[in-house]
């Protein structure tokens, strides 16, 4: 009788199942009101097409909107910092649209002035998911485009800080990397072929004026901006690594590199050769090239959001005669009156005035039912309302609530942990011997023959810098991060990937991490309750917003009536009086006054006055997990912000010893993660929300689970998508295989460097040697990282069935 059915009917416009009875308009079937009215205003505008472009490929729209939302957009001088160009007829307005993903979207977004024709035209910006809306404001409001936007699936992104600036800046140092590249990757090129008469031994030769010497200082002009510009984060960072006290891997590279240079301008100089321009312009593209791999991926990431990310950007002010206005949210001021509708986030402290108040306080402190406030009671910022609008009297200015200096405390914020990298370990030795070898080469050749001295000192620092160790690390990481990112999981940056093979202590949150943040599994314990009252009480739990009561409402299988008496107690229950029969829905001393000690989350019927039992409500685990459990080799903790109800139904599904702690504050979790790395543990810590972020932060690879990378998180070493947390130990697994395929990497290039310091001591190096020597081990470590990568991807990671197809 409870069991609700699932059709596999799939819906027209976004390609969802649809649960239930499908909405059909014009004979197709859309999984709710909000996708069928997305295509009639399609339809409308004849922009149907946009379905023949990719089948289903629409945005899902929430089939309640509050009309008010964007209402913010009509101060102008909160619009006004979206407007990009302004004359008298025409504006531009950019927004960020993170639901673009594909060619219909493009195609829809640049063909609104079919819609609206208010709009001249629209232009969409693909990598970075914005469209540029050209307009005549006598025609169109820039709220009236955002309204627009969001009534077609895609709702403009809108925060007091949506991260977008960080990402932009960014993203100039990406394509100054790029540049960076491509000046040396020309270069190196010309260089390579205009040194073919020294490779050749044709430098004796004149022909038509052009000679062997000319051709050097062509390629002494092209190797300077290689070295000063390409190659100048070389010597940056070396610098800054002397200043520490600790050489870094860049440090040597950045020797050998000016030593390469020196001896290269002396023999060009004096005439006595065509020195190393090739290999060094050869050294500094591969170089970079390998750490743009490592680089490119996380542009449209956000690993250090803070707290004005989660913040909408404007507030509804109410004055005395209830006339609404809106006002940048930093200007609310204490003593204000201000208006938060249903799903809006509480920017401030606040006395609550009117309204009803269902307040989801889960993203602050972890815990998953919603509290329930009475008029006079505190609000606190960070809370999301629930349940229609209320009125708030403001206590504390935004800058000054307990939201903003829990985030602004110390111990949330993320800090660069003081981990040295296998390469970096590495490097200080390598950077020792070869230093030891150069100049006991040197002093080998001191007494017989300065010359081969000088020769053999030099070639030593040329041949055996540690490049081929760098481009080992980057080009493995490289291709491994991109690997990682390709199943869900994007790392802020290599030495992220190089801690996670260190761990051995796995720490997760519970509620949106381990279980579904919005689903639940409902079970009914006690009598038989007939179809007719079942009818009455799915359709009292309907006209609820309680996330309880909606759990029920969706769970219950019958067709829910209007009812006309109805009453909801805040924080109790709900009652109602149908055909002279008393129904209560509630807490056990609202439907009984008597009080007991819960199991879970549980809501009680009543029916004149008769308990016949009650709804057991349960976070559902994500799929999966347990596998995920099973298979992890370390010790695991589960922290919860919760009480402990779940703890059983856990034991159950997870059948493993596992440490849990329940009534978690954030401090709590922190202080945990703490006592683990004292008693000598390395931690990954995964969670969701800010109640997790000072864990997050203090764990050696802390990793925020997300639905998708544009949601708000906590500032985290890694971003996750949900659905991919099951494949966490194939994560670590592949972690450690790409440690293993560096050192197998580096070994190779020791080989080249054993044999490059034969032709070195021995002063037998020439160019043509080098010009074979180093491409030829860069070339051998691509292709080695290339192929290690491969095998990693195909044995480290194996899909788990339907994973991507979990439906609710």
């Amino acid at each position: 009788m409870l069991n609700k059915t699932i059709e596999s009917t799939k819906c027209f416009h976004c390609g969802d199942y649809c649960a239930g009875e499908p909405v059909v308009f014009d004979e197709k079937a859309f999984c709710c009101k909000g996708c069928s009215s997305v295509y009639q205003i399609l339809n409308k505008s004849n922009l149907c097409e946009y379905y023949n472009i990719h089948d289903a490929s629409g945005v899902k729209l929430p089939e309640l909107q509050d009309q008010q939302k964007f209402g913010f957009l009509d101060n102008a001088t909160i619009a006004a910092a979206y407007i990009v160009f302004s004359k008298p007829n025409q504006i531009a307005v950019k927004f960020y649209l993170p639901q673009i993903h594909c060619s219909s979207c493009i195609w829809l977004l640049e063909n609104l002035q079919k819609v609206n024709e208010g709009i001249y035209f629209s232009t969409v910006h693909f990598p970075t998911k914005e469209v540029t809306v050209y307009f005549n404001p006598d025609a169109i409001t820039i709220r009236a485009i955002a309204e627009l936007l969001a009534s077609i699936g895609y709702e403009p992104y809108i925060t007091l800080d949506d991260g977008q600036g960080s990402k932009r800046q960014e993203k100039m140092v990406s394509r100054r990397a790029m540049v960076k590249i491509g000046i040396a990757g020309f270069c190196f090129a010309n260089i390579m072929m205009l040194s073919f008469p020294e490779y050749l031994g044709l430098e004796t030769i004149t022909v038509d004026g052009l000679t062997a010497n000319l051709f050097r200082y062509v390629n002494l002009l092209l190797a300077l901006p290689v070295l000063l510009y390409s190659g100048s984060e070389f010597f940056i960072n070396s610098w800054f690594s002397v200043k520490q006290r600790r050489l870094n891997i860049d440090a040597p590279i950045a020797l050998a590199l000016a030593v390469t240079f020196s001896r290269s301008v002396y023999e060009i100089i004096s005439g006595t050769g065509g020195g190393y321009l090739d290999s060094m312009s050869g050294i500094i593209f591969f170089m970079l090239l390998g750490r743009s791999f490592q680089t490119k991926t996380f542009a449209d990431l956000s690993f250090n959001r803070d707290f004005k990310s989660y913040f909408p950007v404007a507030v509804c002010l109410v004055d005395k005669n209830g006339t609404e206005s809106y006002i940048p949210v930093q200007e609310v001021q204490v003593d204000d009156t201000i208006r938060i509708r249903s799903n809006e986030v509480i920017p401030v402290d606040g006395m609550h005035l009117l309204g009803k108040g269902e307040i989801d306080y889960s993203f602050v402190t972890g815990e998953n039912e919603p509290t329930s406030v009475a008029i006079g009671d505190l609000v606190y910022a960070g809370g999301k309302q629930l349940n229609g609008s209320i009125d708030l009297l403001v206590v504390k200015p935004f800058s000054q609530s307990n939201f903003t200096r829990l985030w602004n405390n110390d111990a949330f914020k993320k800090t660069d942990k003081n981990v040295y990298s296998f390469t970096t370990v590495i490097s200080n030795y390598f950077s020792l011997a070869v230093l030891t070898v150069a100049f006991s080469s040197f002093a080998y050749w001191y007494p017989t023959n300065i010359a081969n001295a000088w020769q053999a000192m030099t070639a030593v620092l040329i041949v055996a810098c540690p490049c081929a160790l760098l481009i080992t690390a980057t080009f493995t990481e490289g291709f491994v991060l991109n690997i990682f990112s390709k199943h869900g999981l994007f790392l802020k940056n290599a030495q992220v990937l190089q801690t996670i093979a260190t761990i051995d202590q796995v720490v997760f949150d519970k509620t949106g991490t381990l279980t579904y943040p919005h689903a639940s599994s409902v079970e009914y314990s006690g009598e038989p309750i007939s179809v007719n009252h079942l009818q009455i009480i799915a359709s009292m739990a309907g006209q609820s917003l309680h996330p309880l009561s909606k759990a029920i409402a969706h769970k219950i299988n019958v067709t829910p009536c209007h009812l006309e008496h109805i009453k909801e107690v805040a924080g109790a229950g709900i009652e109602a009086w149908e055909n002279e029969t008393h129904y209560k829905l509630g807490s056990s001393s609202f439907v009984s006054n008597e009080s007991a000690v819960p199991v879970a989350s549980e809501v009680w019927v009543s029916i004149d006055n008769k308990i016949y039992g009650k709804f057991i409500i349960q976070n559902i685990l994500r799929a999966h997990v347990n596998r995920l459990i099973h298979e992890l080799p370390y010790p695991v903790s589960v922290l919860s912000g919760d009480n402990n109800n779940a703890e059983h139904y856990l034991k159950q599904q997870l059948l493993r010893p596992i440490s849990y702690h329940f009534n978690q504050s954030p401090q709590a979790k922190l202080a945990y993660i703490e006592s683990l790395q004292l008693n000598g543990k390395e931690v990954m810590m995964v969670g969701d929300g800010l109640n997790d972020a000072g864990a997050l932060s203090k764990s050696n690879v802390g990793i925020a689970v997300v639905d998708n990378t544009i949601q708000f998180s906590p500032a985290s070493d890694a971003i996750m998508l949900s659905n991919q947390l099951p494949l966490l130990d194939q994560y670590i697994k592949a972690a450690k295989w790409s440690k293993n395929l560096i050192k197998t990497t580096f070994v190779i290039s020791t080989l080249y460097n054993v044999v490059g310091l034969y032709f070195s001591v021995t002063a037998q190096m020439s160019p043509l040697v080098a010009a074979i020597l180093m491409p030829s081990s860069t070339f051998t470590i691509v292709i080695s990282t290339m192929l290690g990568a491969a095998l990693i991807e195909k044995f480290c990671f194996k899909p788990i069935a339907d994973l991507k197809n979990i439906h609710q």
